[in-house]
Protein backbone atom coordinates (compact mmCIF):
# COMPACT_ATOMS: atom_id res chain seq x y z
CA UNK A 1 0.00 0.00 0.00
CA UNK A 2 1.20 3.53 -0.80
CA UNK A 3 2.20 5.39 2.33
CA UNK A 4 4.02 8.59 3.29
CA UNK A 5 6.11 7.60 6.29
CA UNK A 6 5.71 10.19 9.03
CA UNK A 7 5.19 8.43 12.36
CA UNK A 8 7.46 6.39 14.60
CA UNK A 9 5.98 2.90 14.56
CA UNK A 10 5.21 0.80 16.46
CA UNK A 11 3.93 2.94 19.28
CA UNK A 12 4.60 1.35 22.67
CA UNK A 13 2.29 -0.91 24.66
CA UNK A 14 2.75 -0.34 28.39
CA UNK A 15 1.40 -1.86 31.58
CA UNK A 16 -0.80 0.87 33.10
CA UNK A 17 -1.18 0.11 36.81
CA UNK A 18 -1.42 3.80 37.77
CA UNK A 19 -4.14 4.40 35.20
CA UNK A 20 -5.97 1.32 36.45
CA UNK A 21 -5.85 2.62 40.01
CA UNK A 22 -7.06 6.07 38.91
CA UNK A 23 -10.01 4.53 37.05
CA UNK A 24 -10.92 2.18 39.88
CA UNK A 25 -12.29 -1.31 39.57
CA UNK A 26 -10.42 -4.57 39.15
CA UNK A 27 -8.43 -6.18 36.37
CA UNK A 28 -5.10 -5.70 34.65
CA UNK A 29 -4.86 -2.67 32.37
CA UNK A 30 -2.48 -1.93 29.50
CA UNK A 31 -2.27 1.13 27.25
CA UNK A 32 -1.42 1.55 23.58
CA UNK A 33 0.42 4.88 23.33
CA UNK A 34 -0.70 6.42 20.04
CA UNK A 35 -0.23 9.75 21.81
CA UNK A 36 3.45 8.98 21.13
CA UNK A 37 3.08 8.46 17.38
CA UNK A 38 6.16 10.52 16.65
CA UNK A 39 5.04 13.12 14.11
CA UNK A 40 4.46 16.72 15.14
CA UNK A 41 2.21 16.67 18.28
CA UNK A 42 1.21 13.06 17.68
CA UNK A 43 -2.03 11.17 17.98
CA UNK A 44 -3.68 8.26 16.21
CA UNK A 45 -4.64 10.35 13.17
CA UNK A 46 -1.03 10.33 11.97
CA UNK A 47 -1.80 6.80 10.79
CA UNK A 48 -4.61 7.93 8.49
CA UNK A 49 -2.68 10.98 7.26
CA UNK A 50 0.15 8.77 5.96
CA UNK A 51 -2.15 6.84 3.61
CA UNK A 52 -4.34 9.77 2.57
CA UNK A 53 -1.35 11.88 1.57
CA UNK A 54 0.12 9.00 -0.43
CA UNK A 55 -3.19 8.48 -2.25
CA UNK A 56 -3.48 12.20 -2.96
CA UNK A 57 0.03 12.32 -4.40
CA UNK A 58 -0.58 9.21 -6.51
CA UNK A 59 -3.62 10.93 -8.05
CA UNK A 60 -1.69 14.08 -8.88
CA UNK A 61 -3.38 16.27 -6.27
CA UNK A 62 -2.19 19.81 -5.73
CA UNK A 63 -4.39 20.56 -2.72
CA UNK A 64 -6.13 18.81 0.16
CA UNK A 65 -9.69 19.90 1.00
CA UNK A 66 -10.83 18.48 4.31
CA UNK A 67 -13.81 18.68 6.63
CA UNK A 68 -12.86 19.33 10.23
CA UNK A 69 -14.10 21.37 13.15
CA UNK A 70 -11.97 24.08 14.77
CA UNK A 71 -10.59 21.62 17.35
CA UNK A 72 -9.92 18.80 14.87
CA UNK A 73 -6.57 17.16 15.60
CA UNK A 74 -6.87 15.34 12.29
CA UNK A 75 -7.22 18.59 10.33
CA UNK A 76 -4.17 20.11 12.00
CA UNK A 77 -2.08 16.96 11.47
CA UNK A 78 -3.15 16.79 7.83
CA UNK A 79 -1.95 20.37 7.40
CA UNK A 80 1.40 19.45 8.94
CA UNK A 81 1.77 16.36 6.76
CA UNK A 82 0.68 18.18 3.60
CA UNK A 83 3.27 20.84 4.21
CA UNK A 84 5.97 18.15 4.39
CA UNK A 85 5.02 16.81 0.95
CA UNK A 86 4.24 20.19 -0.64
CA UNK A 87 0.45 20.13 -0.93
CA UNK A 88 -1.89 23.00 -0.12
CA UNK A 89 -4.56 22.51 2.56
CA UNK A 90 -8.05 24.00 2.81
CA UNK A 91 -9.99 23.19 6.00
CA UNK A 92 -13.77 23.51 5.93
CA UNK A 93 -15.09 24.00 9.45
CA UNK A 94 -18.61 24.35 10.79
CA UNK A 95 -19.79 27.52 12.53
CA UNK A 96 -17.80 30.73 12.49
CA UNK A 97 -14.43 32.00 13.67
CA UNK A 98 -14.04 31.22 17.40
CA UNK A 99 -13.76 34.18 19.76
CA UNK A 100 -10.69 32.65 21.40
CA UNK A 101 -7.62 30.73 20.28
CA UNK A 102 -8.18 27.05 19.54
CA UNK A 103 -4.92 25.11 19.57
CA UNK A 104 -5.67 22.88 16.58
CA UNK A 105 -6.82 25.84 14.49
CA UNK A 106 -3.70 27.81 15.38
CA UNK A 107 -1.48 24.81 14.62
CA UNK A 108 -3.18 24.17 11.27
CA UNK A 109 -2.87 27.77 10.18
CA UNK A 110 0.77 27.81 11.27
CA UNK A 111 1.26 24.87 8.91
CA UNK A 112 -0.31 26.84 6.06
CA UNK A 113 -3.92 25.68 6.18
CA UNK A 114 -6.56 28.03 4.79
CA UNK A 115 -9.64 27.76 7.02
CA UNK A 116 -13.16 28.50 5.81
CA UNK A 117 -16.32 28.35 7.93
CA UNK A 118 -19.73 27.15 6.77
CA UNK A 119 -21.62 29.62 8.96
CA UNK A 120 -23.80 26.80 10.30
CA UNK A 121 -23.46 25.03 13.65
CA UNK A 122 -24.59 21.81 11.97
CA UNK A 123 -21.42 19.72 11.74
CA UNK A 124 -22.83 17.68 8.84
CA UNK A 125 -22.65 20.75 6.58
CA UNK A 126 -18.88 20.45 6.36
CA UNK A 127 -18.82 17.57 3.86
CA UNK A 128 -21.18 19.18 1.36
CA UNK A 129 -19.36 22.50 1.66
CA UNK A 130 -16.01 20.75 1.15
CA UNK A 131 -17.28 18.97 -1.97
CA UNK A 132 -18.53 22.26 -3.41
CA UNK A 133 -15.32 24.07 -2.55
CA UNK A 134 -13.26 21.27 -4.10
CA UNK A 135 -15.26 21.61 -7.32
CA UNK A 136 -14.54 25.34 -7.35
CA UNK A 137 -10.82 24.71 -6.97
CA UNK A 138 -10.95 22.21 -9.80
CA UNK A 139 -12.72 24.72 -12.03
CA UNK A 140 -9.83 27.07 -11.29
CA UNK A 141 -7.26 24.55 -12.53
CA UNK A 142 -6.24 22.88 -9.26
CA UNK A 143 -6.43 19.16 -8.53
CA UNK A 144 -8.08 18.87 -5.11
CA UNK A 145 -8.24 15.72 -2.98
CA UNK A 146 -11.36 15.90 -0.77
CA UNK A 147 -11.24 14.18 2.63
CA UNK A 148 -14.21 13.58 4.99
CA UNK A 149 -14.26 14.31 8.71
CA UNK A 150 -11.55 12.49 10.60
CA UNK A 151 -10.16 11.01 7.39
CA UNK A 152 -12.83 8.33 7.71
CA UNK A 153 -12.56 6.96 4.19
CA UNK A 154 -11.50 3.52 3.06
CA UNK A 155 -8.00 4.84 2.37
CA UNK A 156 -7.80 6.59 5.74
CA UNK A 157 -8.86 3.37 7.47
CA UNK A 158 -5.79 1.64 6.06
CA UNK A 159 -3.79 3.44 8.74
CA UNK A 160 -5.57 1.55 11.48
CA UNK A 161 -5.52 -1.68 9.52
CA UNK A 162 -1.75 -1.36 9.91
CA UNK A 163 -2.34 -0.57 13.60
CA UNK A 164 -4.25 -3.83 13.95
CA UNK A 165 -1.35 -5.74 12.46
CA UNK A 166 0.96 -3.81 14.76
CA UNK A 167 -0.88 -4.69 17.97
CA UNK A 168 -1.12 -8.31 16.84
CA UNK A 169 2.66 -8.44 16.48
CA UNK A 170 3.16 -6.78 19.87
CA UNK A 171 0.83 -9.09 21.78
CA UNK A 172 1.81 -12.26 23.61
CA UNK A 173 -0.10 -14.88 25.55
CA UNK A 174 -1.47 -13.48 28.77
CA UNK A 175 -1.79 -9.97 27.39
CA UNK A 176 -5.16 -8.35 26.59
CA UNK A 177 -7.44 -9.33 23.76
CA UNK A 178 -10.09 -6.76 24.76
CA UNK A 179 -9.50 -3.24 23.39
CA UNK A 180 -11.28 -0.04 24.45
CA UNK A 181 -10.94 3.10 22.33
CA UNK A 182 -12.78 6.34 21.53
CA UNK A 183 -14.99 6.39 18.43
CA UNK A 184 -15.57 9.53 16.39
CA UNK A 185 -16.12 9.37 12.63
CA UNK A 186 -15.39 5.62 12.60
CA UNK A 187 -12.40 5.26 10.28
CA UNK A 188 -9.92 4.19 12.95
CA UNK A 189 -12.31 1.65 14.45
CA UNK A 190 -13.15 0.25 11.01
CA UNK A 191 -9.52 -0.28 10.05
CA UNK A 192 -8.64 -1.81 13.40
CA UNK A 193 -11.53 -4.27 13.40
CA UNK A 194 -10.87 -5.18 9.75
CA UNK A 195 -7.34 -6.24 10.64
CA UNK A 196 -8.29 -8.05 13.84
CA UNK A 197 -11.03 -10.05 12.12
CA UNK A 198 -8.36 -12.10 10.34
CA UNK A 199 -6.47 -12.79 13.57
CA UNK A 200 -6.50 -16.14 15.31
CA UNK A 201 -6.57 -14.34 18.68
CA UNK A 202 -10.07 -13.69 20.13
CA UNK A 203 -9.88 -9.90 19.87
CA UNK A 204 -12.91 -7.87 20.98
CA UNK A 205 -13.17 -4.10 20.49
CA UNK A 206 -15.31 -1.80 22.63
CA UNK A 207 -15.66 1.55 20.85
CA UNK A 208 -17.02 4.51 22.80
CA UNK A 209 -18.96 6.84 20.52
CA UNK A 210 -18.33 10.48 21.47
CA UNK A 211 -20.25 12.32 18.75
CA UNK A 212 -22.75 10.14 16.89
CA UNK A 213 -25.67 7.90 17.76
CA UNK A 214 -24.17 4.41 18.26
CA UNK A 215 -27.13 2.84 16.45
CA UNK A 216 -26.06 4.61 13.26
CA UNK A 217 -22.39 3.64 13.45
CA UNK A 218 -22.26 -0.15 13.07
CA UNK A 219 -23.32 -0.10 9.41
CA UNK A 220 -20.94 2.76 8.61
CA UNK A 221 -18.01 1.01 10.29
CA UNK A 222 -18.85 -2.36 8.76
CA UNK A 223 -18.99 -0.94 5.23
CA UNK A 224 -15.63 0.80 5.65
CA UNK A 225 -14.06 -2.27 7.27
CA UNK A 226 -15.21 -4.54 4.42
CA UNK A 227 -13.77 -2.21 1.78
CA UNK A 228 -10.56 -1.70 3.75
CA UNK A 229 -10.02 -5.45 4.13
CA UNK A 230 -10.69 -5.94 0.40
CA UNK A 231 -7.76 -3.64 -0.40
CA UNK A 232 -5.61 -6.17 1.47
CA UNK A 233 -7.17 -9.06 -0.43
CA UNK A 234 -9.18 -10.17 2.61
CA UNK A 235 -12.84 -11.14 2.20
CA UNK A 236 -14.80 -9.77 5.15
CA UNK A 237 -18.52 -9.75 5.88
CA UNK A 238 -20.47 -7.32 8.12
CA UNK A 239 -21.30 -10.24 10.41
CA UNK A 240 -17.59 -10.72 11.07
CA UNK A 241 -17.33 -7.08 12.18
CA UNK A 242 -20.35 -7.45 14.49
CA UNK A 243 -18.71 -10.45 16.16
CA UNK A 244 -15.66 -8.39 17.11
CA UNK A 245 -17.12 -4.93 17.78
CA UNK A 246 -19.40 -3.48 20.46
CA UNK A 247 -20.31 0.22 20.28
CA UNK A 248 -21.24 2.14 23.43
CA UNK A 249 -22.76 5.59 23.88
CA UNK A 250 -20.28 8.03 25.42
CA UNK A 251 -21.75 11.31 24.17
CA UNK A 252 -23.17 12.68 27.41
CA UNK A 253 -23.15 15.64 28.11
CA UNK A 254 -22.52 16.49 24.44
CA UNK A 255 -19.80 16.52 21.81
CA UNK A 256 -16.64 18.18 23.10
CA UNK A 257 -18.20 18.88 26.50
CA UNK A 258 -17.47 17.14 29.78
CA UNK A 259 -19.47 16.88 32.97
CA UNK A 260 -18.03 18.13 36.29
CA UNK A 261 -17.42 14.50 37.23
CA UNK A 262 -15.57 13.83 33.97
CA UNK A 263 -13.50 17.00 34.42
CA UNK A 264 -12.54 15.90 37.92
CA UNK A 265 -11.59 12.46 36.62
CA UNK A 266 -9.44 14.03 33.86
CA UNK A 267 -7.47 15.94 36.48
CA UNK A 268 -7.08 12.83 38.64
CA UNK A 269 -5.78 10.77 35.72
CA UNK A 270 -3.29 13.42 34.64
CA UNK A 271 -2.03 13.88 38.20
CA UNK A 272 -1.67 10.14 38.78
CA UNK A 273 -0.20 9.13 35.43
CA UNK A 274 1.13 12.18 33.56
CA UNK A 275 -1.11 11.28 30.61
CA UNK A 276 -2.77 14.16 28.76
CA UNK A 277 -6.52 13.62 28.51
CA UNK A 278 -8.52 15.62 25.99
CA UNK A 279 -12.21 16.40 26.67
CA UNK A 280 -13.55 15.29 23.28
CA UNK A 281 -12.32 11.71 22.92
CA UNK A 282 -10.23 10.20 25.71
CA UNK A 283 -12.14 11.80 28.61
CA UNK A 284 -15.38 10.21 27.33
CA UNK A 285 -13.84 6.81 26.64
CA UNK A 286 -12.02 6.70 29.99
CA UNK A 287 -15.20 7.72 31.83
CA UNK A 288 -17.00 4.79 30.23
CA UNK A 289 -14.09 2.46 31.02
CA UNK A 290 -14.05 3.55 34.66
CA UNK A 291 -17.74 2.76 35.06
CA UNK A 292 -17.42 -0.55 33.20
CA UNK A 293 -14.51 -1.64 35.38
CA UNK A 294 -16.30 -0.74 38.60
CA UNK A 295 -19.50 -2.47 37.48
CA UNK A 296 -17.61 -5.54 36.25
CA UNK A 297 -19.16 -5.23 32.78
CA UNK A 298 -15.97 -6.36 31.02
CA UNK A 299 -15.12 -9.13 33.44
CA UNK A 300 -11.87 -9.61 35.29
CA UNK A 301 -9.74 -9.88 32.15
CA UNK A 302 -6.73 -7.86 30.98
CA UNK A 303 -7.81 -4.78 29.02
CA UNK A 304 -5.97 -2.60 26.52
CA UNK A 305 -6.88 1.07 26.38
CA UNK A 306 -5.93 2.73 23.06
CA UNK A 307 -4.80 6.27 23.87
CA UNK A 308 -5.54 8.25 20.71
CA UNK A 309 -3.66 11.41 21.65
CA UNK A 310 -5.46 14.73 21.81
CA UNK A 311 -2.64 16.91 23.17
CA UNK A 312 -4.04 20.01 21.47
CA UNK A 313 -7.46 19.40 22.96
CA UNK A 314 -5.92 18.96 26.40
CA UNK A 315 -4.21 22.34 25.97
CA UNK A 316 -7.53 23.95 25.04
CA UNK A 317 -9.15 22.43 28.11
CA UNK A 318 -6.40 23.79 30.36
CA UNK A 319 -6.91 27.25 28.84
CA UNK A 320 -10.66 26.95 29.37
CA UNK A 321 -10.14 26.17 33.04
CA UNK A 322 -7.77 29.13 33.32
CA UNK A 323 -10.33 31.48 31.74
CA UNK A 324 -13.21 30.31 33.90
CA UNK A 325 -11.17 30.48 37.10
CA UNK A 326 -10.11 34.07 36.46
CA UNK A 327 -13.55 35.46 35.55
Amino acid sequence: MLRVHLGAWPTPVQRADRLGSALGGAGELWIKRDDLSGFSWGGNKVRAVEYLLADAQAGGATDIVLAGGPSSNFAALMAAGARVVGLGVHQISYGSEPDHDVAALVAGRTMGSQVLFTGSDDRSTMESFAAKYGAELEDGGAHPYVVPRGGASTIGALGFYAAGEEIEAQSTDGQPTTIVLPLGSGGSTAGLVAALCSSQRPWRVHAISVSRDPSSMMEVISDTAVRCAALHGVSLQPAHVAERLVIHDGRDPGFGRVSPEQRERMAEITSATGLLVDPTYNAKALAWLSTARKDGDLGDVPLLYWHTGGALGAIDHARFLERTQTT
